[in-house]
């Protein structure tokens, strides 16, 4: 038999604790407490138990599911945070798992689907709905296409793209009819938001970046 697998489950539906409580007890290696009907009851529970995994319903209050998940994370950032989700679309999800969580599960979700989340929590592996996954993917893509992802200006941009033809300092000075100063400023800020060291690295990510 294996290490106990805490599990702290904090829902304001009793129906819904009692009804994971039941078939999460199913597991003898899981020890459940599913007494949290709020925010600060799921963080005390947490810390009572040394959780293991926080079974976490969205609409939770006093605090909110993202400030409760983003206090028990720095209680124990190995703890696994599974969400029951009440609105699973993109911006939700991006949202929570900004704050910390490894899983995110649709309240209508069948309860297989429950089980199967708390169990990739406890495997270290994140669960994902599956209508996030595209726009997850055309927001990163988006971000990578517009230098977003290094926080690169609209200017810097085109600095990088009038690079990337192999111009120099003078010639992309006179493509984006700016100063010389101006593009050297430019360069250098470019330089502290990316790995870039030389023109030459510039131009490298001109070319991941298809600019």
């Amino acid at each position: 038999m294996g290490d106990v697998i805490n599990i702290v489950i904090a829902d304001a539906q009793e129906m819904i604790r009692d009804s994971l409580h039941k078939n999460l007890s199913t597991n003898q290696q899981y020890n459940i407490n599913s007494e949290a009907s709020d925010g600060y009851g799921a963080i005390r529970n947490c810390q009572n138990l040394s959780a293991n995994i926080l079974v976490i319903g969205q609409s939770i209050a006093r605090p909110d599911c993202l400030k409760v998940i983003e206090k028990v994370k720095t209680i124990d950032p190995e703890i696994g945070v599974v969400v029951i989700a009440d609105d699973s679309n993109t911006t939700v999800a991006f949202a929570l798992f900004s704050a910390g969580a490894i899983a995110v599960v649709p309240r209508n979700a069948n309860l297989v689907d429950f089980l199967n989340a708390v169990r990739s929590a406890e495997l270290g592996y994140a669960c994902v709905p599956g209508n996030c996954i595209a726009e997850f993917t055309a927001l990163r893509r988006n971000a990578t296409r517009t230098g977003n992802m290094y926080g690169l200006s609209p200017r810097e941009m085109e600095v990088v793209q009038a690079c990337s033809t192999g111009a120099n300092t003078k010639e992309v000075a006179h493509q984006l009819s700016i100063s010389v100063r101006t593009v050297e400023a430019h360069r250098n800020a470019i330089y502290r938001k990316t790995d870039c060291r030389s023109v030459e690295d510039i131009i490298n990510m001109a070319r991941t970046l298809n600019v």
